[in-house]
């Protein structure tokens, strides 16, 4: 695989936004090879044709331009289109909402092409507002993907053990690996408007039980944007719940990393210590809580709901897991 960083933007209707990314994307410092894989996905507004006609335009000539267009709706197919259509080991996921500082290509490949240990590396990013920034929201920072993703640039397999989708560095022949593994995300990413997600988190814990890692480097910098549609609690509680539905998926991979067996004996378990402990404690505070402790009886009868009834499911996605790992590679 040649040497270089394969930038990949994947758009649902992003016309809007996509001036800042490009731009941003033209003035990059680097001397490595980089390319830009721009994939439309299914939108309506003309967003391939203005990113064409932008790049044509304005774009950096030391770096290659190519767009496609992915009509099947889903962040992941459009990814997937991308990754085939890139050239370079490295992919560098940029969503079109996030402008790179100068330096983030060029540090990115120095930093891959030195540790060839690392399945995945991420940086951090802050907010930019359309409107004023909201009293909450540095409180709910994380749930869009704003915050640190360790305190020290350095190895956080162990640690977060996951990065954000925003920014993250892979590597093709990694995902070229799974493939021929005959690994099957159990998560499909956001389609369109919805905020179905987490197939960056699988993808990172599928590296893992390769035995790859997962690493942070606070040099890898950019802003994201944040329109004011999403500046409401009602999106952070669709957020949450979204997460929630993804984390309960995940959870296979922790499973199966920590060698942990788990019976739906464990599972009934959990919902008998939980109802015991919590349920009158949780009931209260979703009747008469804060709009936090709300929140969190929320995720609490989720997450009881889920140890009565979906033992099935769970011992499902797990056995899919095994289908796929070849057990004398994984670190537990």
């Amino acid at each position: 695989m040649k040497k270089g960083v394969s930038i990949i933007i994947c758009t649902y209707n992003g016309r809007a936004r996509l001036a800042h990314t490009l731009s941003h994307l033209a003035t990059q410092k680097s001397t490595c090879p980089v390319e830009i894989v721009f994939v439309d996905n299914n939108s309506s507004d003309g967003t391939k044709g203005f990113a064409d006609d932008w790049w044509r335009k304005n774009g950096n000539p030391n770096i290659e331009y190519k767009s496609f267009f992915q009509p099947i709706p889903g962040k992941s197919y459009a990814q997937e289109l991308g990754y085939t259509k890139a050239q370079y080991e490295y992919l560098l996921i940029c969503d079109d909402d996030n402008w790179l500082c100068e330096t983030y290509v060029q540090n990115a490949f120095e930093q891959m092409k030195k540790k060839p240990k690392i399945g995945a590396l991420g940086g951090w990013c802050e907010a930019v507002f359309e409107n004023k920034k909201p009293e909450w929201f540095d409180t709910y920072a994380k749930y869009f993907a704003v915050s640190k993703q360790g305190k020290e640039s350095g190895d956080i397999t162990n640690k977060k053990g996951c990065l954000f989708g925003a920014g993250m560095v892979i590597r093709k022949s990694h995902w070229l690996q799974l493939n021929a593994l005959g690994f099957t995300p159990l998560l499909t990413c956001r389609k369109g408007d919805t905020l179905s997600s987490g197939g960056d988190t699988e993808y990172c814990y599928a590296l893992r039980l390769l035995g790859y890692k997962i690493w942070y480097d606070k040099r890898l910098y950019f802003k994201h944007w944040m329109p004011k549609g999403r500046m409401k609690l009602s999106y952070i509680q669709r957020l949450r719940k979204a997460m929630s539905e993804s984390n309960f998926i995940v959870s296979v991979y922790v499973d199966e990393l920590k060698n942990r067996e788990v019976t739906q004996k464990t599972f009934y378990k959990r919902a008998f210590r939980s109802l015991k402990n919590d349920f009158l404690k949780q009931s209260k505070k979703r009747l008469k809580g804060s709009f936090e402790e709300k929140e969190i009886s929320k995720e609490y009868f989720r997450g009881l709901y889920r140890l009565i009834t979906q033992y099935r499911e769970y011992s499902k996605n797990r056995n899919s897991i095994k289908t796929w790992l070849p057990q004398n590679n994984t670190t537990k």
